[in-house]
């Protein structure tokens, strides 16, 4: 007769006792017997071990003799399904991994397309076919077949009408093609094994041989599923004895245990088993044992009864005084990588004491997520080995991510994205190549080569055919061939430059020769050889062969990833090749779907750590009970208790009507709610993991800066053991928030440990001292000196102290050779001789860096932050190229565009007001087409990219709005256009023949000048009293308005520098004209709300294109630029009119008289000068400006660089403190004679 027999008692008793204590009778009792130890997998060597030890330990022999255990075998589920049936013909069936599994599932999904309409937006999710992977294995070990799925249907028509409900129809729909697919499932897997059928395989074995000296010992099994169960009750039928230990306070012969009882799960077990033990003849069940060792310390003990108590949620909780007050504590801490510090310095100071090793240390978390970027570089820092328990995927590994951006390129043809994102997993590097020099391509050349081609393909939109083209590729794509002949040393610097490019661009391109043979493969067996080939050849087999030498010098597990991913790889193709290698018709799409499919459920495999390591694991994986001390880390009320409903195909509601529709031996895996039914108990088995010590911690900050609280259990606990203040609602004796500079040696100890972990923190005690400007105490003092005689980094550390964002200014003469260039009168003079055949003399030294030529938009840079303009000028950093139609690039098109319409109407004699709407957009429209012309990279970057595409109909939009404005406009003022796109300061004819003003050159100190050169967008004259008035029009794409202060500090140099330039160029030519002012035009194409539309569309329009600069306040002269003003409303100017005479001016315009406009122009020049003279003296200064909300930083490319601190480095601001009251006020004195700083 078949026995069954239960070893009952909570966390703090010793199951394992219990169980060898009954394996000891019986292996003295049955010479023949065999022995099986069954453990959950994931525990299995560990527990082998540990038995072993165990039986060693009581066995009456020498303790220094080995010991030997031939009888008794620890196994899991599955290796003991392998040690049965390892002989037998069925178990040599070929099977399917789990990857293998869901890559059968993508077939079947990818066959059944018409009917998966229920999931119709999910299937390319990823993620999606390993979920309902995930699902169709749950139904296996849940017992249910597909031919199932008529009767589930049947029950659950039943219970609808027995509760009076109608039956969802999201329910029946989603269950009919989970099972439609199920049944394709099974029906695939013909003659394969997976881990159900082996299940299967299994119960057969026990319900088939003779088990009558076979003893089986079941241990750290809190629930079961379906088919374990039903492997369970085999054993209990046909098995001599079988002997189950359970996390139980109690038998439940009867009946369950209450739904909130803390001992649910194990209750239900016990009843299940127990039910089939009565009702199965044959079947005797023994008298229960309650484990009467303890596996626990006392004060442990104690915790056990709290944490029943809790669950039961009593109102006083079992409380004792704790033998040792370090067996149970508490902390907080700022933050998580603050709380792993703590921890990792806590294991450290224990294993010094020589009573513990790092084995003996576990760590647990609810999750690791929140963790993982952090533990290995803190527990490195503390020199505290770890082993991670968590499994991890594989689905960013470079190889994967090779052969999912391969397939990218031959699907999307070459896209550049997907380019580089092959080429960037560092594992292609061509094998004895020559660039065009014959230069060999090694690795780090190619690599460089790689970046520098992603770069120019952004710059220039190269992708697809250009790939693929005959054609060479040029570094400046625009460069003339010709010309190129005509000059060696130009042709040697293209050939240069251009040599990494095409090195990239021939690799490339070398892919279609692996692409063909995938184009001519019949089947998926010759696509898998194919890649297979490929991949080999390419040299990526042994690049991966040299990642894991090197890692293994350090990194043993790491090591190994390679090779695991290889091994999957290949056993993907195996797998593929045996299911669906010969089917027709093959696509390669499905292929690779098939392949990224496989990929996304395969795992790295763990190593089982043997070694002296801190285990970190999660409290949803299952432990060994050896662990002396364990942490209970990241305790928020967020994740303890965890409230989560199920993921995947099947909602928790969902899963609870299936399981009222199932068999007594059917049942699914917990659903969500019944996970958060079992949190307690699984906290409960992580609070009693350890067996002398528990350390709870929790941080006060998350990853993303939320604040995070305690969790109840954490306070609970905390207030059962008296460490709750409930006055501050905080721990008692909680560790420092932070190290201080005073603190005691006992308040200092928790942040001591390596002298790498302990620097940091002592550096931020030093420095905290030093900004409280306060002594370091005894402790911290004391480690300082410890750490001067023993950390060789520690004074090369220790002067980031005195450490300031502090820049160093340029020497003079330094300055002067990298902003200085050549004399402008030297080198008129050496082109005239050049033009007149003659040898140019030698330039002297001194006037061969005296000129510094400059953009007007280059020293407001100086003004904006000086240390940007030494960045972007001196050193002439840039940014990187981005896929984006640029703001120059777009700005040029604007310019081109305007400026071409206005030629065109002067060209064919046509008055700009008098424009039909079909003249302004063949006439708009021929100017958009030449300045595309102009920018041939533009077409190119649109032609390639259909995002680009719809820009650059943005662009087209922008600028028909803008000529139609402009028209309008003209039709309301009398200003006429004089001159467009009027370039000054530059020493060439444009190739509109069009003169260039004189440039505007200014003396500096020492002998230096400044010349500056530009190119003005618009000047317009308007005739007042017979005499003209110009003024100078700019567009900008922002919404630029005049601001006098800006204007007056430098930070707005550019209008008024333009009317110098044009105040300077009227002198030259001895003309009479004035100066009337500058204005700026918005360049938009704004939308309106039909709500806000007061008036007309066109009135709408001029409205958003108003006019904002300065002007002189003449009321004629306004008259003239707007004759809106005849009825008292401006349409054309951003002022106002009353029937007064006033004028005001709106937001972003000044009105200004003509001494205060030759005084902003005076101001204009001193400001240019200045700015030249402090770059020529090596100014560098990270100064940066800041006027109300803006400073210099906003929009800044180099902010990394700078690395400016708005809260410490207040005082490196240049703080614009002027109004523009003050502003007028001081134009007004100097316009009298006076002079301001």
């Amino acid at each position: 007769m078949s026995s069954l027999k239960f070893i009952l008692g909570t966390a703090a008793d010793d199951h394992q006792a219990g169980l060898l204590a009954e394996m000891k009778q019986q292996l003295a009792a049955d010479p023949k017997g065999e022995f099986f130890y069954l453990v959950p997998n994931h525990i299995k060597f560990a527990t082998e071990i540990e038995v072993l030890n165990r039986l060693k330990n009581t066995a009456e022999q020498d303790p220094d003799q080995p010991y030997a255990q031939m009888k008794v075998q620890v196994l899991s589920f599955s290796r003991l399904a392998w040690y049965l049936l390892r002989d037998t013909p069925a178990f040599q069936a070929p099977r399917l991994s789990p990857t293998g599994l869901t890559m059968l599932t993508a077939q079947i999904v990818n066959q059944h397309q018409n009917e998966m309409q229920m999931f119709a937006g999910e299937i390319k999710r990823p993620g999606f076919i390993k979920e309902l992977t995930q699902q169709l294995t749950e139904l296996q070990t849940a017992r249910i077949a597909p031919t199932d799925y008529a009767a589930i249907m049947e029950r659950a028509q039943t219970w609808a009408k027995d509760n009076r409900q109608i039956l969802d129809d999201v329910w029946q729909a989603k269950l009919k093609v989970i099972f439609l697919v199920y049944g394709e499932f099974v029906k695939a897997l013909g003659d394969y094994q997976d881990i159900s059928q082996i299940d299967a395989l299994l119960v057969k074995y026990l319900q088939q041989k003779d088990l009558s000296h076979a003893y089986f010992y079941l241990d750290r099994f809190s629930q079961f599923t379906a088919r374990e169960l039903q492997i369970v009750q085999a054993l209990i039928k046909n098995a001599q004895a079988t002997t189950i230990a359970l996390v139980l306070d109690r038998p439940y012969q009867n009946q369950l245990p209450d739904e909130h009882n803390l001992f649910y799960e194990s209750g239900r077990q016990y009843y299940r088993l127990a039910k089939f033990a009565k009702q199965t003849p044959g079947v005797k069940q023994l008298a229960d044992v309650m484990a009467d060792q303890p596996r626990v310390t006392a004060d442990l003990q104690v915790l056990d009864r709290v944490l029943a108590a809790q669950a039961q949620m009593l109102n006083e909780l079992p409380s004792a005084p704790l033998q040792d007050s370090q067996s149970i504590q508490f902390f907080t801490a700022p933050n998580r990588v603050a709380e792993l510090n703590l921890i990792a310095a806590k294991i450290r100071q224990l294993v010094s004491t020589g009573k513990y090793r790092y084995r003996d240390f576990l760590i647990l978390t609810r999750h690791l997520d929140g963790y993982a970027t952090m533990l290995e570089s803190v527990f490195k820092a503390h020199e505290v080995p770890i082993f991670n328990d968590l499994e991890r995927l594989m689905n960013n590994h470079p190889l994967v991510n090779l052969i999912e951006a391969l397939f990218k390129v031959y699907q999307r043809h070459f896209a550049t994205s997907d380019v580089m994102h092959l080429l960037k997993t560092g594992l292609l590097i061509p094998q004895q190549m020559h660039d065009d020099l014959g230069r060999l391509v090694t690795r780090k050349y190619f690599q460089k080569a790689v970046y520098q081609t992603e770069n120019w393909c952004l710059q220039y939109g190269r992708t697809g055919d250009d790939w693929l083209s005959s054609q060479r590729w040029h570094f400046d794509p625009n460069v003339d061939a010709e010309e190129l002949r005509h000059h060696p040393d130009m042709q040697k610097r293209d050939q240069y430059a251009s040599a990494p490019l095409n090195v990239v661009k021939d690799y490339v391109s070398g892919l279609q020769k692996f692409f063909s043979q995938l184009d001519q493969a019949e089947n998926g067996a010759a696509a898998a050889k194919a890649l297979y080939g490929f991949l080999v050849n390419a040299g990526v087999v042994k690049r991966l062969e040299e990642w894991s030498i090197a890692d293994s010098r350090s990194d043993l597990a790491r090591a190994q990833e390679p090779q695991q991913v290889w091994q999957v790889f290949c056993n993907l193709l195996d797998e593929y090749v045996q299911i669906l290698g010969q089917q027709q018709p093959f696509l390669i799409d499905e292929f690779a779907d098939l392949l990224m499919a496989g990929f996304e459920a395969a795992q790295y495999s763990q190593i089982p750590s043997t070694l002296d390591q801190v285990v970190i694991s999660e409290t949803g994986i299952v432990q060994t009970t050896t662990r002396k001390v364990v942490f209970m880390m990241g305790a928020t009320s967020d994740v303890m208790p965890e409230a989560k409903s199920a993921t995947g195909l099947l909602s928790d509601p969902d899963r609870e009507l299936l399981n009222a529709c199932l068999d007594d031996e059917q049942f699914l895996p917990a659903s969500g709610v019944e996970k958060m039914s079992n949190e307690p108990f699984l906290n409960y088995l992580g609070f009693m993991s350890g067996r002398q010590r528990l350390i709870i911690s929790a941080p006060q900050i998350g990853n993303d800066e939320k604040p995070l609280s305690m969790s109840p259990y954490m306070i609970d606990l905390a207030m059962a053991f008296d460490r709750w203040d409930a006055d501050k609602k905080r721990l008692k004796d909680d560790l420092p928030f932070m190290a201080q500079p005073q603190d005691t040696a006992t308040v200092a100890w928790p942040f001591v440990s390596t002298p790498f972990a302990v620097l940091g923190t002592l550096m931020q005690v030093k420095r905290q001292a030093l900004d409280d400007h306060q002594p370091l105490g005894a402790a911290w003092n004391f480690l300082s000196e410890l750490m001067a005689q023993k950390v060789k980094r520690y004074d090369w550390t220790a002067q980031s102290l005195d450490y300031t964002n502090e820049t160093t200014p340029l020497p003079a003469d330094l300055a002067e050779r990298l902003y200085g260039q050549w004399d402008p009168e030297a080198l008129d003079a050496r082109t005239q001789a050049l033009q007149n055949g003659e040898r140019p003399g030698e330039i002297a030294p001194a006037l061969q860096h005296d000129t510094l030529y400059a953009s007007i938009s280059q020293l407001q840079d100086y003004y904006r932050n000086p240390y940007e303009y030494f960045l972007k000028y001196g050193l002439r950093i840039q940014k990187r190229e981005e896929l984006e139609i640029s703001a120059d690039k777009s700005g040029t098109f604007f310019h081109d565009s305007l400026d071409r319409f206005m030629r065109l109407l002067s060209e064919q004699g046509l008055a700009l007001r008098q424009l039909t709407d079909d003249q302004l957009q063949r006439l708009t429209h021929q100017a958009m087409a030449w300045a595309f012309d102009q920018q041939p990279q533009l077409i190119q970057l649109t032609q390639n990219y259909q995002r680009l595409a719809f820009r650059k109909r943005q662009l087209e939009r922008l600028v028909e709005t803008m000529t139609k404005v402009l028209r309008d406009q003209s039709k309301l003022t009398r200003a006429k256009n004089v001159v467009t796109e009027q370039k000054f300061g530059v020493m060439d004819l444009s190739d509109q023949g069009q003169q260039s003003f004189a440039p505007l050159i200014y003396p500096l100190d020492h002998g230096h000048k400044v010349y500056l050169r530009g190119r003005i967008d618009r000047v317009d004259s308007v005739e007042l009293n017979q005499e003209p008035y110009l003024m100078v029009v700019d567009y900008k794409s922002g919404n630029q308005q005049f601001n006098m202060v800006e204007a007056y500090d430098g930070l707005a140099l550019q209008m008024l520098s333009y009317l110098n330039s044009l105040s300077h160029q009227l002198k030259l030519n001895q003309q009479s004209a004035k100066i009337a002012g500058a204005l700026y035009l918005h360049l938009q194409n704004p939308v309106f709300k039909w709500e806000d539309l007061s008036g007309s569309l066109a009135s709408e329009e001029l409205k958003s294109h108003r006019y904002r600069g300065v002007l002189l306040n003449d009321r004629q002269l306004l008259n003239d630029l707007d004759q809106g003003f005849d009825n008292f409303k401006p349409q054309i100017l951003n002022l106002r009119a009353f029937k007064n005479g006033n004028i005001k001016a709106n937001s972003g315009m000044a009105l200004v008289d003509e001494s205060q406009l030759a005084a902003l122009l005076q101001r204009n020049q001193e400001r240019i000068v200045n700015a030249a003279t402090q770059i020529f003296a090596g100014d560098t200064s990270l100064r940066p400006y800041r006027l109300d909300k803006r400073d210099g930083l906003q929009y800044s490319d180099y902010q990394d660089i700078y690395r400016f601190d708005p809260m410490l480095d207040q005082k490196n601001y240049r703080d614009v403190l002027l109004t523009e009251r003050d502003v007028q006020k001081k134009l007004k004195q100097e316009s009298q004679g006076e002079k301001h700083e």
